[in-house]
């Protein structure tokens, strides 16, 4: 076998492939950290994406950029209009010559009954939303989600033009 020479002396090939075999503690140590490595890494980088893999619940709004010129032809229309009561801001719903109280859930069964015998005299099943600026969101959405429930397929939610 051919020798190495240098500064420490001589060292010869042998030495070395028994130093850095397989069969050494550093090869060996370094095989059974690797899945914990990789555990590690995965939950490190989970938990750095994990709140942007997760799906919200609401409604996604694709936005036009040219000025909004499109709505719904005359059929169904509500409307929605907060009221100060004495106990704190309330949503009325305004469908069909009746008012509905959208915090009564007596009355929302009602508006919902309503909204669909009036979706099946239809051809279209959509509804017009007239809500005013003043009126939460979440009220909003409370409404659209009673018309799906009651079988509306189209909802045009608009504020009055000023």
């Amino acid at each position: 076998m051919r020798e190495l020479k240098g500064r420490w002396g001589r060292w010869r090939t042998e030495n070395l492939r028994h130093r850095f075999s397989r069969r050494g503690w550093g090869g060996a140590a370094l095989l059974a950290a690797v899945p914990w490595i990789t555990v590690a890494l995965l939950a490190g980088l989970t938990t750095l994406v994990g709140d942007r893999i997760l799906v919200r619940p609401g409604v996604v709004f694709d936005l036009p950029r040219a000025p909004f010129r499109e709505g719904l032809r005359y059929g169904l229309t509500a409307v929605m209009l907060p009221v100060a009561r004495s106990n704190g801001m309330e949503t009325l719903v305004f469908f069909d010559d009746e008012r509905f109280v959208l915090a009564a859930p007596p009355q929302l069964e009602q508006l919902v009954e309503r909204v669909r015998g009036r979706v099946a005299l239809e051809p279209r099943r959509e509804i017009l939303l007239l809500a005013d600026r003043r009126v939460p969101l979440g009220d909003v959405m409370t409404v659209v989600n009673l018309a799906r429930d009651a079988g509306v397929n189209r909802v045009n939610v608009a504020t009055k033009p000023e």
